[in-house]
């Protein structure tokens, strides 16, 4: 079995973070950390879609089919024209509220370099994740872009999703990926299945149009 990479990981989630973050409006934090992004959930559904090409092809193509932006449907067909699915595809596990991945590790590398700062607040409905970012957490991503091209993938798709999910909030990225019945009937704590077969001829079924 091949040994997991926790720094890809993590540089993986942080271009998530980067991508997904807003002003810092906590007067406690905002000097240091002036951005902030806002939900485990969230976190956690824009992962799913970074990790699984077929799902975000499918949701471009809902997304084009409701707006009829064409350049929703190009970028789906981008992604099959590159192989993305085969290529690109990390595994997610199904736990109780949809795609799940544990990020302590991710996250522990991640603020013992200080480029991020985890608090979970308890709220009226439970509790809710603050990712606290500093400015070094955007230089880094920089850095990182020009100096490994390998990894500009990862930050180019981090703000694709990010662009796809707009202002939406986690639970409602559960709802939408869970609408896709392989991604629902997934049992506990297996690994969600791909649709790529599935995706592949709804886009050529639109191409026959």
């Amino acid at each position: 079995m091949t040994e997991r990479d926790y720094k890809r990981d993590a540089i993986r989630i942080l271009f998530i973070l980067e991508a997904g973050k807003k002003a810092n409006t906590d007067p406690e934090l905002v000097e240091r950390y002036p951005f902030v992004f806002v939900g485990e959930k969230r976190l956690q559904g824009m992962d799913f879609w970074v990790r699984y090409p077929d799902y975000l092809a499918l949701e471009l193509l809902e997304q084009f089919q409701k707006s009829g932006d064409s350049g929703k449907l190009d970028i789906a067909r981008a992604i099959y024209d590159g192989e993305e699915p085969s290529l690109r595809t990390i595994p997610m596990l199904r736990k109780h509220f949809g795609a799940y991945e544990p990020l302590d590790t991710a996250l522990a590398i991640l603020e013992c370099r200080g480029l991020v700062r985890p608090q979970r607040r308890k709220t009226a409905v439970g509790y809710t994740h603050f990712f606290h970012l500093p400015t070094k957490a955007s230089e880094f991503c920089e850095m990182v872009s020009s100096e490994f091209s390998v990894l500009d993938w990862y930050r180019d798709r981090a703000t694709l999703v990010a662009d796809v999910v707009g202002s939406r909030l986690g639970k409602e990225l559960k709802t939408v990926q869970h609408a896709r019945r392989e991604y629902h009937d997934t049992e506990i704590l297996d690994y969600i299945p791909t649709i790529t077969e599935w995706v592949k001829n709804k886009l050529d079924e639109l191409d026959r149009k």
